[in-house]
């Protein structure tokens, strides 16, 4: 078994700013935990600016923004290990872990921080008819096939749904030489929270359909083209209104929701609505020392506002691991 003062689980830039607050805090032994090959979660495959204007006062992309606190990390001399996966957590605080070199084996802390972020729902969530053909992906899934590992979801694209991820996506696929035909939205009004994304459909001439939504999906192999019809504002089919666009890939603007199960695991408290981890007062969950950062506590949020509360989370994990014993 493996002993150690504070352990984060999840190294994307929550877990990274609680980690670094810990440690700056508290002298012990701080372990991060990343299931993938590198730190940094999520804004990896964010390669557009736009992050740490308020915290580190320059316009940078994702990778830049979380290489930042990596340096840290590093300078801090916080461990961490990549490939490995928390298997369970438990209310003692007794992690089980595998890892893809070394196999598995167990860790025991004083204090657990869980960064594990949100995740995409899958296509069912979205309630479309037709075939479940290949070629049809979220917009998450789609960034990291194009930012990270480097090839193409699709040449002849439509988007389903209109958030911030969908309209970045939309730009991306364009500027890499996909023909994006549309992206279609039911309500009157985009989801995106930065509305200016919306421009740069208009600068890419990419349609965007309101008041639409799918009706049918073809293709038997992979998706061939999809069925859409306009709505009123009831939500009623408009007659007559029918239209098909040839596709070779769908992509799926979904919500997120928080990844909790390790949570529900050693029984912690989590909003039955909302899925998010409850804290209390202390900013713990109902379970002493395990503490929770990041989107498993606020949902799909603002990375400077997450890296704000994470930090604040690092503090009083310190606080109690200085106070505690394994």
């Amino acid at each position: 078994m493996q002993l150690y003062d504070i352990v984060v689980i999840g190294g994307g830039p929550a877990g990274l700013a609680a980690a670094i607050s810990a440690k700056e805090h508290y002298e012990g032994k701080v372990l991060i935990l990343e299931r993938e090959k590198q730190l940094g979660g999520i804004l990896n495959q964010c390669i557009h600016n736009g992050f740490g204007k308020n915290i580190f006062s320059e316009d940078l992309t994702g990778p830049e923004f979380v290489q930042k606190f990596i340096d840290k990390i590093k300078k801090l001399n916080i461990s961490y290990k990549l490939n490995t996966t928390v298997l369970n957590l438990s209310d003692t605080k007794e992690i089980n872990v595998v890892n893809s070199e070394i196999g598995t084996f167990k860790i025991c802390a004083k204090t657990i921080i869980i960064a594990t972020g949100c995740r995409e729902r899958p296509r069912g969530f979205s309630n479309l008819p037709g075939s479940r053909c290949a070629g049809i992906y979220t917009v998450g899934c789609a960034q990291k096939f194009v930012n990270i590992e480097g090839y193409m979801p699709g040449k002849e694209i439509v988007i389903l749904g209109t958030g911030d991820i969908a309209l970045t996506v939309a730009r991306r696929l364009t500027i890499e030489g996909a023909n994006v035909k549309a992206v279609i939205e039911s309500k009157n009004v985009i989801d995106a929270v930065d509305k200016k994304l919306c421009d740069s459909l208009k600068d890419f001439n990419i349609p965007l359909k309101m008041r639409h939504k799918i009706v049918d999906i073809q293709g038997k192999g992979r998706i061939e083209g999809i069925t859409l019809v306009k709505i009123d504002s009831n939500n009623e089919v408009i007659n007559g209104s029918e239209e098909r666009i040839s596709c070779d890939a769908l992509l799926l603007s979904v919500d997120l929701y928080p990844d909790n199960e390790l949570a529900k695991q050693a029984r912690i408290v989590v909003n039955s609505s909302t899925g998010r981890i409850k804290l209390n007062e202390n900013s713990q969950t109902n379970i002493g020392g395990i503490f929770a950062c990041g989107g498993v506590v606020q949902g799909y949020n603002f990375h400077e506002s997450v890296v704000k509360q994470s930090y604040a989370i690092g503090e009083s994990a310190s606080l109690y691991a200085n106070n505690s014993e394994i």
